[in-house]
């Protein structure tokens, strides 16, 4: 096939991601879905991230790699090429561990509380770190993994300019359903704050003196320290079940399977061997998410870590998301169902507020700001 027809099917599989991730995040695709099932949008979340990592798998396999360099960087530029494209992806982890709660974001704490029989979660956003001056700094994130390559072909060039075009405009509708839902509460965060890149001239203090929720997730780091440990167990594990690098289709799909093996074992173990470290249920979830969570980034950079030393090149990344998300998602479940029983201990029956309508607000937990609050039930949206 020439390069350019292998060119337009790479072109076309990155479409299609943007088009199932944009159409199954849509407002209208959500209420549908909770008036024919029952499923809030938070727990629709779960869906959208099977469906992320499937259709990401099998776009993988399906890929035309062209061969046809575009440009290769030799001495200090290669260096500092490897050196921001690693950093991205470092950064894309350390978004997800320490400025999201990776339960709520991606949907298992709300599968966990549907099995528990226990009121579903509420997503409340915080300013910490980046998101004080940028919105959506995952989508920023994206420009250092996929442009940043010291050897970039004429296929991984489509890649990463398609992908970022739909990250741009991705983007944008994401902000026009935050504002669709929330409305005017908000605003305050949205003029403060930029979109993906920060106001650099127009507000350089980005969100600082607005008030809103303070994550509860690293509220003691120690406790996670038992997923950092398994986590490079389970980065040796990936070597030797994938090797030190994913390119044929046969090598996404030892992938898939090195995943789900690696969210029932370490979910499984972590589940085991954790104990609660508060009074408060949803609080435990989100402690055991979190863990489960910075065991999942772990195992991929022990992973990637191991290959590039074998080589002398790091594994393809179109492995790193799909084995990120399904440990991260699967293996908090699996944690809870290791011992239901532990986990379910501090679990109290949901109290009834006036009427029929349930309590709103986790005992034990500050209650959130108007538009921490506002922003939160915009992006479970």
């Amino acid at each position: 096939m020439q390069s350019s027809g292998k060119l337009l099917i790479d072109a076309l599989l990155v479409v299609g991601f943007g088009v199932q991730h944009s159409g199954l995040a849509t407002l209208r695709v959500k209420r549908l879905v909770k008036a024919k099932t029952g499923i809030e949008a938070l727990a629709w979340r779960s869906v959208e991230s099977l469906s992320n990592v499937v259709y990401i798998l099998v776009a993988a396999a399906l890929w035309q790699h062209t061969g046809d360099v575009v440009w290769e960087l030799t001495g200090a530029s290669m260096v500092i090429m490897y050196a921001l494209a690693v950093a991205s992806w470092l950064w894309y982890w350390q978004l997800h561990l320490f400025e999201y709660d990776c339960g709520l974001a991606f949907g298992s704490t709300t599968l966990v509380s549907q099995a528990a029989g226990a009121q579903g979660p509420k997503l409340i956003n915080w300013k910490v770190g980046s998101r004080r001056w940028i919105r959506f700094p995952v989508h920023t994130a994206f420009f250092g993994m996929f442009f940043c390559l010291p050897v970039m072909t004429t296929d991984l060039l489509v890649l990463a300019v398609v992908l970022n075009v739909y990250n741009v405009i991705g983007s944008i509708l994401y902000d026009k359903r935050i504002i669709a839902t929330a409305g005017d509460a908000a605003r305050p965060y949205i003029n403060l704050t930029g979109l993906i890149f920060p106001p650099v001239y127009r507000n350089p203090a980005g969100a600082r003196d607005l008030e809103m929720a303070a994550p509860l997730h690293w509220r003691k780091p120690s406790m996670h320290l038992p997923g950092l440990v398994v986590g490079v167990a389970l980065g040796v594990m990936y070597y030797f079940l994938i090797g030190p690098r994913a390119v044929t289709s046969t090598d996404m799909l030892q992938a898939g399977g090195a995943g789900l093996l690696g969210a029932v074992l370490t979910g499984l173990l972590l589940g085991t061997v954790l104990k609660p470290k508060a009074a408060d249920w949803g609080q435990q979830q989100t402690d055991l998410s979190t863990t489960v969570a910075l065991n999942a980034a772990t195992g991929v950079v022990t992973w990637a870590v191991i290959g590039w030393v074998d080589t002398g090149v790091a594994p393809s990344f179109a492995a790193f998301l799909p084995l990120w998300f399904t440990v991260q998602y699967l293996g908090h479940v699996f944690a809870f169902l290791a011992n239901r029983k532990k986990w379910s201990a501090s679990l109290t029956p949901v109290e009834r507020a006036s009427g029929s309508e349930k309590s709103a607000q986790p005992v034990g937990r500050p209650a959130p700001s108007a538009t921490a609050a506002a922003m939160g039930q915009a992006n479970a949206g």
